[in-house]
């Protein structure tokens, strides 16, 4: 018993010693303070000036509110909208394409999965995805 304590106890000093101690072989990963810390913050701000930075990015990019959904839509037409296993989409006007599939009708192999996908979708997302893939 006193043998497994003591065990346990050396092999939990030995953890900490090695998830704290600087080591050559490798750069500390566990966190970033002090130095490193003041480093950071002059090259990136602050967290909160990182948040300003990407709230006003957001707000830059009129396209911001449909950038995860395009995201669904990429994983079959490509990130660029050339293509894949689906058609491709980039330089298209697809809002009367998306309206057609959400009304259930049946435009080519693949409308069993457009019809859930773009059912989901508002009529101000089919528009500003159809203005995001014409000028891909």
């Amino acid at each position: 018993m006193k043998r497994t304590i003591l065990v346990t106890l050396v092999t939990l000093v030995c953890l900490i010693w090695y998830v704290t101690a600087d080591s050559p072989r490798q750069s500390r990963i566990q966190g970033c303070y002090g130095e490193c810390y003041e480093k950071y913050v002059e090259v990136h701000g602050s967290f909160i000036e990182e948040l300003q930075a990407q709230v006003e990015a957001a707000e830059a990019d009129e396209f911001s509110s449909i950038r995860g959904l395009w995201a669904g839509c990429a994983a079959c037409h490509g990130m660029t909208g050339g293509g894949g296993i689906g058609p491709a989409l980039a330089g298209r006007k697809i809002d009367d394409m998306l309206k057609a599939y959400r009304a259930g009708e049946t435009r080519g192999a693949q409308s069993a999965l457009m019809w859930s996908q773009a059912g989901q979708l508002t009529d101000p997302e089919i528009d500003l995805l159809s203005k995001f893939t014409v000028q891909l």
